[in-house]
């Protein structure tokens, strides 16, 4: 009885060990870059409608995913026509910004990334207002927001994201 004991255990210890094994594989800093192009929305948060006042906006961002669940950003984003200005673009913004992966944060990380993911975004930055001469003005402002990702293709390395997110101009 107690051999058999004995040979439970092992048995029980070696497949529990097996289970622990995983590999861990070397990044290089040239490892999980993305390159995106912007294109939306824009509208005024409060004392004005919605739909009414929505403006166009285009822009471009460069992303590094440092783990599955972090990673970081640079994004430009132009606003068109929203003030008197007769210049092609009214407004940027140019943010540095953090991102969590929610979905791999609370579900864990699969090797592979999901049809479908939520982000948690979140940073700060560089505010200009174009003018028609004189008058150009410059701030400071902070984004929050999410990333609705749906991950495309055989190796879900094309991404659509819808991405709303509130830019708050904090120099008033």
């Amino acid at each position: 009885m107690k051999k058999l004991f004995i040979l439970s255990l092992v048995g029980l210890a070696s497949l529990s060990a097996t289970a622990q094994e995983t590999t861990l594989q070397e990044t290089r800093f040239t490892d999980n870059w993305s390159v995106g192009l912007n294109g939306g929305i824009v509208t005024p948060l409060t004392h004005h409608a919605f739909w009414g006042n929505a403006r166009s906006a285009v822009g471009v961002q460069l992303n590094k995913d440092v783990t599955p669940v972090f990673g970081f950003g640079i994004e430009s984003m132009w606003t068109i026509h929203t003030s008197e200005s007769r210049t092609a673009f009214d407004a940027s913004n140019l943010s540095l910004l953090g991102r969590v992966n929610l979905t791999n944060l609370f579900a864990g990380y699969r090797d592979e990334p999901r049809l479908f993911e939520i982000e948690a975004m979140a940073g700060a930055g560089w505010l200009h207002y174009y003018a028609n001469g004189e008058g150009d003005a410059n701030g400071w402002s902070t984004k929050a927001g999410l990333n609705l990702n749906f991950n495309l293709g055989l190796e879900r390395a094309w991404t659509i994201a819808i991405k709303p997110a509130v830019v708050w101009n904090m120099d008033g």
